[in-house]
């Protein structure tokens, strides 16, 4: 009896614990994965759309600024006219930057490849040098306008984010490019405001992975990405992603799993990189986890108290009729663990739940009342 108690006990235990553990770890792993989901297919990449969208916002302005600056008659007419008075487009521009507002404006002439800016010319631009090389490029797209990221040398090289139009004259023939300077400040606070509000390290690279705009807390600007402690596919995974308009993967960070969204921001000729950690919001699911399996801890143990309780009173009651019963062997009567004699019919009915009912059988009836 003993051994069956321990054996039910240990199935019942069994029972309850594998079956509180799938249940808590099938919904703790679905969760995870759900999250992960969640995490690679909707928050991330809404994140980079709005990130996209607010800064589409702001260059609106800018752009229309230099279309308008663009199409000037004065403009138009000054260059016709063999640039002669160079402090009057200096003047013009300088009243565009303080109008609108601007950190710079600019002019550069296609005829003499000098510079104008607020303060008078600047310097005389030449295909040899590096930083000069924007201009040429305007000079053969096809497209009215791009959008640049430079260092602004009237600006004392600070990083500048640059509207450069083409100009064209009444023939529609090419004379110049033309535009503002924006400072990216207003990307940066973007940045940070998005950081903060949804938990995210939020950054732009170049094609080459140097770290172009960037919150100093999140990442440093003029870093390679490439060179910081990533999991050895890391490099892989990310180039892979700049072949494409925009894609999702994930890598592990110092043992954690971060998901990242890469997409490439037309505008600035630029990545930007939204990343995720795992860590906080699987911790929150992992803390469920534990909850539940505590839970499932305490009812167990509540079951197998109970079980055990109800066992043991069975056994009990069973108990008292076990063993070496003193019987008289002419009465039939049976002597109790006080000593006193009772009828077996009152020591069965005070051991157990039977209960007598009196009839007689065809022996006793042949030898009581033979008639």
């Amino acid at each position: 009896m003993k051994n069956n108690k321990k054996q039910l006990i240990r199935a019942v235990s069994f029972l309850l614990v594998a079956g509180f553990l799938i249940t808590s770890l099938a919904s703790y792993f679905v969760s995870r994965a759900s999250l992960r989901s969640g995490i690679a297919l909707n928050e991330l990449p809404l994140t980079s759309d709005n990130i996209y969208s607010e800064i589409q916002r702001d260059l609106i302005r800018p752009i229309f600024i230099s279309s308008l600056m663009a199409s000037n008659t004065f403009l138009r007419d000054w260059v016709l006219q063999g640039e002669n008075n160079e402090t009057e487009i200096a003047k013009y521009l300088k009243d565009i930057k303080t109008r609108y507002n601007t950190i710079t404006s600019f002019f550069v002439s296609e005829k003499t490849k000098k510079y104008y800016y607020a303060d008078g010319i600047l310097k005389t631009i030449s295909p040899d040098e590096e930083r000069d090389k924007w201009y040429f490029r305007v000079r053969e797209m096809k497209t009215p306008y791009e959008i640049n990221v430079d260092p602004d040398m009237t600006n004392k090289n600070a990083i500048t984010i640059f509207i450069n139009y083409r100009v064209n004259d009444y023939n529609d023939n090419y004379i110049g490019a033309i535009g503002v300077g924006l400072t990216i400040e207003f990307v940066k606070k973007l940045i940070r405001t998005y950081q903060q509000k949804y938990d995210r390290n939020i950054y732009f690279v170049d094609h080459a992975g140097n770290v172009k705009l960037a919150d100093a807390s999140v990442q440093k600007p003029g870093t390679n990405i490439f060179q910081l402690e990533h999991s050895p596919d890391f490099e892989h995974k990310l180039k892979s992603a700049f072949a494409s308009a925009e894609t999702t993967f994930s890598f592990k960070k110092k043992g954690e799993l971060i998901h990242t969204n890469v997409r490439y921001i037309d505008e600035f000729a630029l990545y930007l990189i939204v990343e995720q950690a795992e860590g906080s919001k699987t911790n929150r699911i992992f803390k469920t986890l534990l909850i539940n399996l505590m839970v499932c801890a305490l009812i167990t143990l509540v079951v197998l108290v109970l079980v055990t309780l109800t066992i043991s009173a069975y056994q009990e009651r069973i108990k008292t009729l076990e063993g070496i019963i003193p019987i008289c062997m002419h009465c039939k009567e049976i002597r109790d663990d006080q000593g006193g004699w009772n009828t077996l019919e009152h020591y069965i009915s005070e051991r157990s739940d039977a209960r007598f009912s009196h009839g007689i059988c065809p022996k006793c009836m042949e030898k009581h009342y033979p008639k």
